[in-house]
């Protein structure tokens, strides 16, 4: 009996440990979403795109198993019965279970109930998030579209809400800003007030805030372009102009006399010069000769005099004979005259055996002083090429000077004979004119290859050559998208930024969104389809999330609860009070806070959300929302539970200091996700038919081709998805765009008749009994289609009637170009192509950045409609 109170009490502890687990798993993974969706949308959808998706899937299947666990205790014993055969075994509402039918239902039924259930919740739960989002109004993705602007400019601190400041301070207070700036596109998406307010105020938002952005990145950018731009091209005008001048100058000497013989003179002069240069160094060596080296013949310790020393000893040992001595002689004349220091520079002497002394009766000192100075006599002559006994006027004539003449002739480009004299005047100036034939030309060639403008005409001044085509093309590859026709390379960086940003379109992106037809464009065909998704997305996911996780925690204490209540109340209020605790307390601390959420936006209520009481009261409520939420948290964000969570999912917040990532848990976590997201995958796939079956809408896959039709006047003409089936046209979904006019109106309504006689006996087969089938039935709408309806149709056999279109959107298919735009040239078919990636949140982020889409024309389109 002791022993089974034991057991109880370690089974209770084990549960309460097991949910505190389970809690802290799932606060983590919602602080960790808010820290995400806090982050600027190229960061969301950009570098941490794939972690954001890994962070919705570990959610969703925590969130998952938490539900699936509620369910399946939560459902009464009794329905079990089903699945027991044996009828003494099955459970009655007098009896109490039997342990064998209790171990069969909690052992068996339960947890493979358990399973099930979790193994659908976690794919139901993303096919619910596109169910919802695919069947959202293209007003409603309009609006997502816009929050995620706002948001951007809130973010960035560009935009204020006239007479609301308290709204635009949260922006600046670290504490409270993550978790408004993250919902903010789910306050936009379910408020319509606030889509409202952000409608009103979208152009001048965006328009500052992309101002502000495009001068970030233009600072950032462009200015090394720029910059990059004025080295190569003041190297290349210097290389230029140093070229030309020495063309010019090589032009005027080819056939000038008076110049050829001046520089002759000239030539002639400096190579006497050097000649007596030359004789003047050598003298002044042989004077310096005297005392060479004395400091180190002195030094006793020097290595020099030791190693002498040492000759001399075995020079007079009795072992040595003549032929050792005549050996030491030439060993110790080769070591001196190899002789270098450490920096390489040559001891300075030059000596044979015949010129070392060797004798006892004086100190080495005077011996090494009189064999340096030896020595560096010989080294003089050998180096200055000058014997001893030559005198200066023998030294003019001789071949050393002429040596030293023609070597300065070649230094200049002059080349004569080896056996030229001095008094050949004649052959030198014939030299020089040989020197100048042609080499203007030879200059200019040089230049041209070595340079990467390779002007063909000199002579050009700074102004011509700014105005060259070479560097214009050179200035329009460098800038980029940052180049103006405006662009000179004189211009100032500042002057040049102010130019670029005034020609920047800065509503462009913004008349994309909120143009007559961009309502039509977020349906299924049109161009922004998946903008539009993700769009919704980013605002349905958080709440979604948070919801199903406090949902989730909710049941399981409720379960928790109903479990202790008969088995130990103790442990029941040790449960409750920690749920205060944890709970409680945090979120009635942030209620109670005078910078409260509920209070700001009962405020913002009052002044926005006069018109709809449903608004203004779900407006109040997300304030209290928000309260709860930030409670949670602010107290729990910096735990070392949630940074090992992030750890695992490979996330770590902005606000946290680097950490060590452990590489056991990375691995775990890979090898996790790659099983969990081809599970989820695979039955995304087989249950997307769900919502649909249901009645709840239908999860549309993306087009392979959306093509996008301008008028000439850059008005839509049509919106169509393609998707192709074995490089043919399957089907063909073309949105209203004129939905807005009558004249859209009546192209929805059903006034052809459909032939399909097969379809309508299945129809009436599968929908007799429904009232509302004949409802239909009366009002004419069965056995209809409409006129958008029968373009589609029509559309599809002429896509695959038009060899050449249809060519085209295989090709764009397989190259993953899934984005057509037809640019109307004139009235008879023809038209200009252009080939976008696809049109979603990451190009929504790059737009945002830069206001410009990376889109390219095809430059022989085919494409007829």
């Amino acid at each position: 009996m002791k022993q089974s109170k034991l057991s109880n009490h370690a089974k209770i502890w084990m549960l309460l440990g097991l949910f505190t687990v389970y809690v802290c798993l799932e606060l983590s993974l919602n602080i960790l979403l808010i820290d995400m969706y806090a982050q600027p949308i190229q960061a969301v959808f950009g570098e941490h795109r794939i972690t954001a998706e890994r962070l919705e899937l570990f959610g969703r299947t925590l969130s998952g198993f938490g539900l699936a666990l509620a369910v399946a205790t939560f459902i009464p014993a009794k329905q079990f019965n089903l699945l027991i055969r044996d009828k003494s075994q099955k459970v009655t509402s007098n009896t109490t279970l039997t342990p064998k039918t209790a171990r069969l239902i909690n052992g068996i039924f339960r947890p493979l109930l358990l399973v099930i259930v979790w193994a659908l919740i976690i794919p139901c739960l993303r096919i619910a998030v596109d169910g919802i989002v695919d069947t959202t109004s293209n007003d409603k993705k309009l609006g997502a579209v816009r929050a995620i602007v706002y948001k951007e400019a809130y973010l960035a601190e560009t935009v204020a809400i006239e007479g609301f400041p308290q709204f635009d301070e949260i922006v600046s207070d670290p504490k409270r800003r993550d978790l408004m700036v993250a919902l903010i596109p789910s306050l936009a998406y379910f408020s319509s007030g606030f889509n409202q307010l952000i409608e009103s105020n979208l152009e001048n938002m965006a328009d500052q805030f992309l101002l502000n952005r495009q001068e970030e990145y233009f600072i950032k950018d462009a200015i090394p372009r720029i910059r990059q731009f004025d080295r190569t091209y003041k190297q290349e005008l210097a290389s230029y102009q140093k070229a030309s001048k020495d063309y010019l100058e090589a032009l005027k000497k080819e056939n000038n006399y008076s110049l050829i013989e001046r520089e002759r003179v000239a030539l002639q002069n400096k190579a006497n010069d050097k000649i007596n240069n030359h004789w003047k160094s050598y003298s002044q060596a042989l004077l310096d000769a005297d005392n060479y080296k004395k400091e180190v013949a002195e030094d006793s310790t020097n290595a020099i005099r030791k190693g002498y020393s040492s000759v001399k000893d075995d020079y007079f040992s009795s072992n040595c004979n003549s032929a050792c001595r005549r050996q030491l002689k030439v060993d110790f004349a080769q070591y001196l005259t190899t002789l270098k220091y450490d920096t390489g520079e040559s001891f300075g002497v030059y000596l044979t055996a015949d010129d070392i002394t060797v004798a006892k009766m004086l100190k080495s000192k005077y011996y090494l002083m009189a064999m340096f100075e030896r020595g560096r006599i010989n080294y003089i002559h050998r180096v200055y090429g000058i014997p001893e006994d030559m005198e200066y006027e023998e030294y003019n004539q001789s071949t050393q000077a002429l040596k030293i003449a023609l070597g300065q002739f070649k230094e200049q480009g002059v080349k004569v004979a080896d056996n030229w004299s001095f008094n050949d005047e004649r052959a030198l100036h014939k030299a020089i004119e040989a020197k100048y034939k042609g080499r203007a030309k030879a200059l200019w060639d040089e230049y041209r290859k070595s340079s990467r403008f390779a002007v063909a005409k000199p002579r050009i001044d700074r102004v011509g050559f700014a105005r060259l085509p070479q560097v214009t093309q050179y200035a329009q590859k460098t800038l980029g998208s940052y180049y103006l026709a405006e662009f000179s390379p004189s211009i100032s960086e500042r002057k040049y930024k102010k130019l670029w940003l005034n020609k920047q379109d800065n509503i462009s992106f913004i008349k994309m969104v909120t143009s007559t037809a961009a309502t039509a464009a977020f349906s299924p065909g049109g161009s922004m389809f998946m903008l539009g998704k993700d769009a919704v997305k980013l605002a349905v996911i958080p709440p979604m999330s948070i919801a199903a996780s406090l949902l989730a925690i909710f049941l399981l204490f409720i379960k928790l609860a109903v479990y202790l209540w008969p088995k130990n109340k103790g442990y029941l209020t040790l449960a409750m009070l920690a749920g205060i605790l944890a709970f409680a307390l945090p979120v009635g601390a942030s209620i109670t806070n005078k910078n409260a959420y509920h209070t700001m936006m009962g405020n913002f209520a009052k002044a926005f959300s006069t018109v709809d009481p449903f608004d203004k009261f779900f407006t109040v409520g997300f304030g209290y929302v928000l309260d709860i939420e930030n409670g949670i948290f602010q107290t729990y964000r910096d735990l070392k539970v949630v940074r090992l969570v992030g750890k695992i999912i490979k996330y770590q917040p902005p606000h946290q200091a680097d950490d060590s990532v452990n590489t056991p848990s990375e691995a775990i976590a890979v090898h996790d996700e790659h099983l969990l997201r081809s599970y989820d995958d695979f039955a995304y796939h087989w249950l997307s038919f769900l919502p649909k079956s249901l009645g709840l809408g239908e999860v549309i896959k993306p087009f392979d081709t959306n093509i996008t039709v301008l008028k000439q006047d850059m008005n839509v003409g049509a919106y169509m998805g393609v998707r192709l089936e074995n490089e043919k046209v399957a089907a063909v979904s073309m949105p209203n765009f004129m939905q807005n006019s009558d004249i859209g109106l009546l192209a929805d309504q059903k006034f052809f008749y459909k032939p399909d006689v097969k379809g309508l006996v299945e129809e009436f087969s599968s929908n007799y009994d429904d009232p509302q089938y004949w409802l239909q039935l009366s009002q004419g709408n069965i056995g209809k289609q409409s006129l958008m309806q029968k373009l589609e149709l029509n559309m599809a056999a002429y896509l695959n009637s038009n060899a050449s279109t249809l060519a085209l959107l295989n090709t764009l298919n397989n190259k993953g170009q899934n984005n057509l735009i037809l640019l109307e040239l004139e009235r008879n078919k023809k038209y200009r192509c252009f080939v976008l990636g696809v049109v979603d949140a990451q190009m929504i982020s790059d737009s945002i950045n830069v206001n410009f889409f990376d889109y390219q024309e095809l430059p022989k389109c085919k494409a007829v409609l």
